[in-house]
């Protein structure tokens, strides 16, 4: 699903699509520039209700995925095996799912609500920008001729891919960078 319409890309560039090719390479744009920023953010900026994961136990413990955040709601944990958890059995501290009561390597499975209620104005305003960015560069005239005058413009280097600029502005919805440690048994 597309982060942003072929109309908010239009409303940025101040004019009308000047014809039904215009239209489709704005749409084509959108959903490529909506993939990338995405796959940049580790995350669809959609809304699930009502969708079932599963998790694995270390601990008592287990974590879960950064995409679930914000607005992650659990409505049931089940453990494989042994059946639906009542909530006295399980709470979320931070990003990880306390399981006290569930051995190790045990897999849960969990159903509830997470995601965006609305794409971020950031977000939205990176695709935008990337779209326009792209329909800038795309060739268009390479060479002109009136009478003796002739122009020749340079090839332009097309690149469908995140600038900086959008990286940037992405970045804090980005997942953080973090480490573990491995122990050698």
């Amino acid at each position: 699903m597309a982060l942003v319409t072929t109309d908010d890309v239009l409303a940025r560039l101040g004019r009308p699509a000047t014809d039904a090719t215009e239209e489709a390479r704005i749409s084509a744009f959108i959903e490529d520039a909506t993939g990338l920023v995405c796959d940049f953010c580790w995350t669809d900026f959609q809304r699930h209700t009502g969708e079932s994961f599963e998790a694995q136990v270390e601990e008592g413990k287990a974590p879960l995925a950064s995409a679930l955040f914000p607005g992650l709601v659990i409505s049931s944990v089940t453990l494989i095996g042994v059946g639906a958890l009542g909530e006295a059995d399980w709470y979320v501290r931070g990003r990880v799912l306390h399981v006290p009561c569930a051995a190790d390597g045990s897999t849960l499975t969990v159903t509830g609500s997470w995601g965006w209620s609305a794409v971020p104005a950031t977000v939205r305003a990176a695709v935008c920008s990337e779209v326009i960015r792209w329909i800038s560069v795309s060739p268009g005239t390479v060479m002109e001729k009136t009478g003796d005058l002739q122009v020749e413009y340079a090839a332009t280097a097309y690149s469908q891919g995140l600038s900086e600029a959008a990286k940037s502005m992405l970045s804090k919805y980005r997942p953080p960078l973090g480490s573990i440690t491995l122990i050698r048994s």
